[in-house]
Parts: C-alpha cells; structure tokens; sequence
C-alpha cells in the first residue's frame, strides 16, 4: 500500500517550490518506502532500487517546478520511479536476482503449526516467483508490476509507460502466460 496525497503534501510542495529543503525532505521521507518497493520489485537488486530511489527524489526535486497544484505527488514521483527504472533496465545487463535472503516476506499469514515440507514448499516457490519476475523484459516487468503490486488501472498504466491501454493488456496477457508456463510446476 502507498502513502496518499494530502492537504499537507501541497503545504510542503509549495514550501519546498519556494526553495525550503526541509518541506522537500518531509516529502521523500514520506514516499521513500513507497518509491523503493517499486525500484525493488523492478530491479530484483537492492543496491540499483537504493540508487533509483534517490535518483527519483534528485530528479523530482529539480522538476518540482513543473509539478501542477492540481496533480498528486505520489502519482508524479512514481512515475517518474517507474521511467527512471526502465531507462536503467533497458541500458544495464542483467543483475544477479534476488538471494533468498534478501526477500522479505511475511510469514505471519500462514500458521506456525505447519509442517515444515509445506514451508519449504512455499519458500521454493516464492523464490521461483521471484526469479521468473526478475527474467521479463522491462516492458513486462513494468507492466505486471503496475498491475499487481500498485494496483493501477489499465488507463494509469497507459499513461505512466505512454503507451494503449491494448497494449497494457496485451503485454500483461503475455506476461502472465510466461509467469504461469514458467511456475506451472508450482501451480
């Protein structure tokens, strides 16, 4: 989940306009956990979501004068993340993917009385899933992304990656067949 815009996002917006550094670090203060679950899941690599995420805020800071009363900020800054991580994706190689280690996720919703090959199971599967996530296109990624985690309507994420709403639905299509044909052994 992410953080909404407020009342206080445009006092500081207008502050940080007027030059207060302080009102613009509230900000990212604010969305830095937002914005680096994005870089995350995108990257699969701490140390590149770290550097986008920052990167983000950099570049957010600098454009702040074109950021519109009207506007949310959360919507702005994350795509600015989001366009930010695609450009890196498409010039970089391949990082190592996610460890084991490095994914955080919760056990608390499942019972601590399970049998311990049931999470074993489950712990396989989700580095599975991991590891079929970070191997999509950044097209893809992007859009699976946008869809799943952010859960973004087909319109926002055409006009976050400027592209249809088709071909959000097509590239999302296709990228659940390649996630279910690559973890169908899990399904």
């Amino acid at each position: 989940m992410h953080p909404k815009g407020s009342s206080e996002d445009s006092m500081l917006i207008n502050q940080a306009k007027q030059g207060n550094m302080k009102a613009f670090e509230s900000l990212a203060k604010k969305y830095q956990h937002a914005i680096y679950s994005i870089c995350i899941r995108m990257t699969g690599a701490h140390q590149s979501a770290d550097d986008l995420s920052q990167d983000t805020f950099v570049k957010a800071y600098f454009a702040l004068s074109s950021f519109k009363d009207h506007m949310n900020f959360f919507t702005w800054i994350r795509k600015i993340a989001v366009n930010s991580t695609l450009n890196y994706l498409k010039t970089q190689k391949r990082e190592v993917p996610l460890n084991e280690k490095d994914v955080k996720v919760s056990e608390t919703a499942f019972s601590s009385q399970e049998q311990p090959h049931y999470r074993l199971e489950r712990r396989q599967m989700k580095k599975q899933f991991q590891k079929a996530i970070q191997s999509l296109s950044p097209e893809q990624k992007s859009v699976f992304i946008l869809r799943t985690y952010e859960n973004l309507s087909y319109k926002e994420i055409s006009q976050i990656l400027r592209i249809s709403p088709g071909t959000v639905m097509s590239r999302l299509s296709r990228t659940r067949k390649i996630l279910q044909q690559t973890l169908s052994e899990y399904l």
